[in-house]
């Protein structure tokens, strides 16, 4: 199984080593890499996951706007946050996710904070500011 993360530049990021630690870890037979896709590719790269059959990819700047028109699904989350930072490949159709917001409120949940019907503010620009 092929996973992996979009973005421009993506050399930086940490999700391969810690994907690929995870992967070993539990024993999957599956590798997650590195796609670094310019944004006048988005739309090449996104109908290469569908043709190439990759599982999945994760979404980092600048992409994570950008790619909401070009998948065929959305989850109430990306929708509402019009940011998508996960992308499944099932039977054909891609679905994008946005795991930013659903995330934090866990994390908060599980410091002790009540996150429901909070007011908060993020700095923060972008897709997961979006979030």
């Amino acid at each position: 199984m092929v996973l992996g993360i979009f973005g421009w530049p993506v050399e930086h990021s940490r999700s391969p080593a810690m994907h690929n630690a995870a992967l070993a870890a539990v024993g999957l037979d599956a590798t997650y890499v590195p796609f670094a896709v310019r944004p006048d590719a988005l739309g090449r790269a996104v109908e290469g996951v569908r043709a190439l059959g990759i599982r999945g990819v994760n979404v980092t700047l600048p992409h994570k706007q950008a790619i909401v028109p070009l998948l065929d699904e959305l989850d109430e989350a990306a929708r509402a946050i019009g940011a998508v930072n996960t992308v499944s490949h099932e039977r054909g159709r891609l679905l994008g996710s946005n795991t930013d917001a659903p995330g934090l409120v866990r994390a908060l949940e599980a410091a002790g904070v009540r996150a429901a019907g909070a007011r908060v503010v993020v700095l923060g620009a972008g897709g997961a500011a979006r979030a």
